[in-house]
């Protein structure tokens, strides 16, 4: 049970590394990016027989955090840390512990350990930092 969420953490950890790399419009492009893909990995994974139902909601999400996506590039990374976060709840709330064919039972813990690193990173980039001197 843990490990899902390790291995999440570890390559959360290596995305946010990349993002950092590639300047700040960089940097929030590719997270942006990410998030997309990421809500879009579950409509893929609800098309192969996993009913309306199912694929109405993953494509609700995909509206949901693909608008979060376009904030956080475009007004500010606090929307976008929004999304990486709102993701965890999706994925505990809708896909954890529960039988249904969209994703495998691991998969929502992986995603705990990566998007928790990855809110967490933009969360940082997104809140004003104060001067040492200021504490």
């Amino acid at each position: 049970m843990l490990l899902p969420i390790v291995i999440g953490t570890v390559l959360g950890s290596g995305l946010v590394l990349l993002a950092s790399r590639s300047g700040r419009v960089g940097e929030i492009r590719l997270l942006a990016i990410g998030l997309v893909v990421t809500a879009l990995l579950y409509v893929v994974l609800a098309l192969p027989g996993a009913g309306r139902s199912s694929l109405a909601l993953e494509t609700g999400g995909l509206a949901i955090f693909g608008g979060l996506a376009w904030l956080g590039s475009r007004v500010s990374p606090l929307w976008l840390a929004l999304g990486w976060a709102g993701h965890v709840a999706w994925d505990v709330g809708l896909h954890l512990e529960r039988t249904q064919h969209v994703v495998p039972p691991w998969y929502p813990l992986f995603c705990v350990g990566f998007d928790l690193i990855v809110a967490g990173y933009l969360l940082g980039l997104a809140l004003p930092r104060r001067a040492a001197h200021d504490r």
